[in-house]
């Protein structure tokens, strides 16, 4: 199975069910010779667009980096600083850009969750497979924000601790993405966040698709990831998979969204 997002040839957004099936918010690792074939099929053309993605980054190791501007019309694109430390002797990499980027890697510290968070112009192969996830929306100025929370265990694993660090880590996302899409809704603007545990938008109508958050930010950020049976795993530079994983998208100005935030943190800080 291939997601589209994650290459250049158009293909069909996953469906619920295929999603249900290899998702690893909502399932335990298959044990059976039946799910083991359609884990192999679900990823086979997921490996091809881990590979494609680690050869545009030209990076084997990644810490955040920085972003050269931040504007309501730019594109800029964030630049993450490659670590050449295994080897001394190796010439200059050139840093890998995300030429969709508009804000870099920041971390959040609120009452509502601590977790960091990125802001991408949408890139145009992806708003036309987003039609079927958020269906009879325009989308044509889509903004994504792709959301990291740190975890305490490895979220590879299954057991109920995990299962439990997963739900805590939702509720985390879902208040800080509410707080967001309240402020963006009083100012006259689209927002919503999708479901991690389900792939469907929260308060828009459902499409037919869901959104994978994993291979979106394969895409956006140049993440790496890896297959454990059926579900596909993201890495974090700094944090592994010790991760969770969520987005939000609205189709406000960058100025406008980047406000939003700075209230929420201003509303919701630590120090209130």
């Amino acid at each position: 199975m291939r997601h589209s997002v994650m290459t250049e040839q158009p293909a069909p957004m996953m469906s619920a069910d295929q999603f249900a099936l290899r998702h690893h918010h909502s399932q335990q690792p298959a044990t059976t010779a039946a799910a083991a074939a359609a884990a192999a099929s679900l990823t086979s053309g997921l490996i091809h667009a881990s590979l494609v993605a680690a050869s545009s980054s030209q990076s084997n190791g990644r810490t955040l980096g920085t972003c050269s501007s931040i504007s309501s019309n730019s594109t800029a694109g964030c630049e993450l600083n490659v670590n050449n430390s295994n080897n001394a002797t190796q010439q200059p990499a050139k840093k890998p850009r995300m030429p969709h980027c508009v804000a870099a890697p920041t971390m959040s510290y609120t009452t509502l969750a601590t977790l960091e968070y990125s802001v991408h112009v949408s890139p145009k192969r992806m708003i036309k497979e987003l039609t079927t996830v958020f269906p009879n929306r325009d989308l044509s100025n889509l903004l994504v924000v792709p959301t990291i929370q740190k975890c305490n265990n490895d979220m590879v694993a299954w057991d109920d601790e995990i299962a439990k660090e997963k739900d805590d880590r939702l509720e985390d996302f879902v208040r800080w993405a509410t707080a967001l899409h309240d402020r963006l809704e009083r100012l006259g603007f689209w927002s919503d966040m999708t479901d991690p545990a389900s792939g469907f938008p929260s308060f828009s109508e459902r499409g037919r698709d869901v959104y994978p958050d994993v291979e979106g930010c394969q895409l956006l950020l140049k993440y790496d990831f890896q297959n454990a049976g059926c579900c596909k795993v993201l890495l974090h530079p700094t944090w592994g998979s010790k991760i969770y994983p969520a987005t939000f998208f609205t189709t406000a100005p960058t100025d406008v969204l980047l406000r939003a935030m700075e209230d929420v943190e201003q509303e919701f800080s630590l120090q209130a």
